[in-house]
C-alpha cells in the first residue's frame, strides 16, 4: 500500500491516479471533500478519549456535522467518555460507512478525526441541528446531566480503501464541502443500473476508452462524475467518467447524465 501524504488540497483525485482506472481519474473528489462527505453521510462514530491513567477509551456516540465541519455531540455527564474529556479534552472520532457483513470492511471508506471536545454553554443552533438529525434525543436533551459538546477537528486521517489514504489538515477539511449527491446517489445508481444499463455501457466504451466492454454498472456518483465497473468476456476494469460541468444540486443529476449521452451521440 502507498501512503498518499497530502493535505487534501490537491485537485480532484487527491494526487496521482491509480493506473487501473480507465477514463479520467483526476475527476474524483479530493480527500478533503471525501472526508467531509463521509461525516455528513453518517451520524454515529466511535469516540476515543483518554482515561486518568492515559489509556484510550472507546465508546459509541451519535453526532451531527455542522456546516463548518465541526461535530456536535449530546452526552451525559456520568458517561465515562465525558469524565475523561473533562480531564483531558484531546480525543478522536472514527467514522465509517455501514456495509453488509459479507463485504470486506477494510475495503470501505473511513476516517479518523483528531481534535478536542469542549462543552457548549449556549447551544442554540447546535441543539436544533442535533435534534433535527436525532429527534429521539429530545426526550433527554434538557436533562440537567446532559450537555451538548463541540468536537473541533485538528487533523483528519482519510482511508478510501486499499492503497488509498492521506492526512487532511483541519483548514482544508473545514473549507471543503460535502458532496451534493450524498443523500440521493443510491437512488441514482439504482435507476441507472436497472433502467439505463445501455447508457452505462456507452459511457465506458465511448468516454473511458473500454471498447471491448460488454456490460457496465454504475457503482458511485458524485458532483464531478460517475464511477462505473465495466466487464467483458475475460476481464473487468473500473472507469471514471466526469460530467461536463460539476453539479451544484441533486436536481441537476438527470440532466448531467443525459448531456453526457448526447455528447457521445453528437460526436459519432
Amino acid at each position: 500500500m502507498t501512503d498518499t501524504a497530502t493535505d487534501g488540497s490537491d485537485d480532484h483525485g487527491g494526487g496521482a491516479a491509480a493506473p487501473t482506472i480507465a477514463g479520467d481519474p483526476s475527476s474524483f473528489p479530493n480527500d478533503a471533500e471525501l472526508a467531509r462527505t463521509l461525516t455528513h453521510a453518517n451520524s454515529r462514530a466511535t469516540l476515543s478519549t483518554l482515561t486518568s491513567h492515559g489509556y484510550p477509551y472507546g465508546s459509541l456516540v451519535s453526532y451531527v456535522a455542522a456546516d463548518n465541519g465541526s461535530l456536535v455531540l449530546l452526552i451525559s455527564d456520568v458517561a465515562e467518555h465525558t469524565i475523561n474529556v473533562r480531564q483531558d479534552s484531546r480525543s478522536s472520532m472514527l467514522i465509517a460507512d455501514d456495509s453488509p457483513v459479507e463485504e470486506d470492511q477494510l475495503g470501505k471508506a473511513r476516517l479518523t478525526l483528531v481534535g478536542r471536545l469542549s462543552v457548549l454553554t449556549n447551544p442554540g443552533k447546535e441543539r436544533e441541528l442535533y435534534l433535527r438529525e436525532h429527534p429521539y434525543a429530545s426526550i433527554y436533551a434538557d436533562f440537567s446531566d446532559f450537555n451538548f459538546w463541540l468536537f473541533e477537528i485538528k487533523e483528519c486521517r482519510y482511508v478510501g480503501g486499499f492503497g488509498h489514504m492521506s492526512w487532511v489538515d483541519a483548514e482544508h477539511f473545514m473549507s471543503a464541502s460535502p458532496d451534493v449527491l450524498h443523500e440521493s446517489k443510491e437512488g441514482i445508481i439504482e435507476h441507472m443500473n436497472n433502467d439505463h444499463a445501455d447508457a452505462n455501457l456507452t459511457y465506458v466504451r465511448s468516454l473511458a476508452g473500454l471498447r471491448e466492454a460488454t456490460s457496465a454498472a454504475m457503482i458511485d456518483v458524485d458532483r464531478y462524475g460517475m464511477t462505473l465497473a465495466a466487464a467483458w468476456s475475460d476481464g473487468s476494469q473500473i472507469a471514471r467518467v466526469p460530467f461536463l460541468e460539476p453539479l451544484t444540486g441533486p436536481e441537476q443529476a438527470q440532466g448531467a447524465v443525459i448531456a453526457l449521452l448526447e455528447s457521445v451521440r453528437g460526436s459519432s
